[in-house]
């Protein structure tokens, strides 16, 4: 195969997946607005487009989002940033390490905000690129963001297992600087979950036994689960589609409503 094959191999290539990606995504923001318009939700496509709660989110001026410089993009990432723009979402989730290393620039879209049981849930959609054409290390994931004006630890509650380990590398997460392996008394609860916490006498306040209980209970679904101010995160990997979003926004209330109601009345400053 000579040059010239080879560049019209790797343009066809790119193409493709340039023209998959448009396709998917109007896809997912047609089922994010049908889910959003059944359950009396807002829905923006893109972050231009989204005044909620998280943009009110308070930020240091220390989490400004540095300048990227002039970095190379593939077609796929190029149109993203033209459509859906720089991610807001990463300057206001600063205190939150899910995912915030996952490439080289983040986008937002499909964002969806609305009371789900009672508590204030926003879905979205995050778009990743690293800044080199050359590289296939791009993809898409979906949150699910539980607010809560209460003082909450900032906790990483993880399922244990190889499958999570391999999470945690992917997100760059082996080392998250100030955060600290915590154990409870349960070793049932010690085996299922990996809890790790900044304030560590905080964080056992908020994993009672009813909680431990509750995260048992749940610990099939494989969530990864992050507390902060602001609220708590799940954070996946991969998109959800409109079922998993259903079940992940349940855990969440679940998870909230488990937690001792006098926690809950300390709101954060």
């Amino acid at each position: 195969m000579g040059f010239v094959d080879e560049v019209l191999v790797d343009a066809t290539g790119e193409l493709g997946q340039y023209i998959y990606f448009k396709i998917k995504n109007k896809k997912r923001a047609k089922a994010f607005k049908a889910f959003a318009d059944q359950h009396d939700f807002s829905f923006a496509s893109k972050t231009a487009e989204y005044t909620g709660e998280i943009m009110q989110i308070q930020t240091p001026s220390s989490a400004e989002l540095k300048s990227q410089g002039n970095v190379r993009l593939s077609r796929k990432a190029r149109y993203a940033r033209s459509r859906y723009g720089n991610s807001p979402f990463q300057t206001k989730l600063w205190a939150f390490v899910s995912n915030r290393s996952r490439g080289d620039w983040q986008s937002n879209c499909n964002i969806m905000e609305g009371k789900w049981q009672g508590h204030l849930m926003t879905a979205f959609d995050t778009l990743w690129f690293t800044a080199n054409q050359d590289s296939n290390n791009e993809g898409e994931y979906t949150s699910i963001f539980a607010h809560c004006d209460a003082h909450l630890p900032q906790m990483i509650i993880t399922p244990t297992g190889l499958v999570s380990m391999l999470k945690r590398a992917d997100e760059g997460q082996w080392l998250n600087m100030g955060y600290h392996r915590q154990q409870f008394e349960s070793n049932e609860f010690n085996g299922a979950w990996r809890v790790s916490a900044v304030d560590q006498r905080l964080a056992s306040d908020f994993i009672s036994q009813k909680m431990m209980d509750y995260l048992l209970d749940h610990k099939n679904e494989k969530w990864h689960i992050e507390l902060s101010p602001g609220g708590v995160l799940i954070s996946t990997m991969f998109t959800l589609n409109m079922n998993k979003i259903e079940v992940a926004m349940n855990m969440l209330a679940g998870f909230l409503e488990h937690v001792d109601a006098d926690l809950l009345q300390h709101a954060s400053p």
